[in-house]
């Protein structure tokens, strides 16, 4: 069973999210020859003040 994991800052509407997960779902079953249904998607969003780059999160990076 392949597994995905697509690590991200949260504020992603759930449409994006469900869009994402269908494309990737495609493109492993379609490259690994899997079934649809061995293919594990799992997203893991972050707050926007726990996830820093360049030493600056990226709560301050929105403002």
């Amino acid at each position: 069973m392949p597994e995905v994991y697509v690590h991200s800052v949260k504020g992603r509407t759930p449409e994006q999210k469900r869009g994402l997960i269908n494309d990737i779902t495609e493109a492993v079953v379609k490259n690994y020859n899997v079934p649809k249904d061995a293919v594990l998607v799992q997203l893991v969003e972050s707050d926007p003040a726990d996830k820093a780059k360049g030493g600056v999160t990226f709560s301050e990076m929105r403002r």
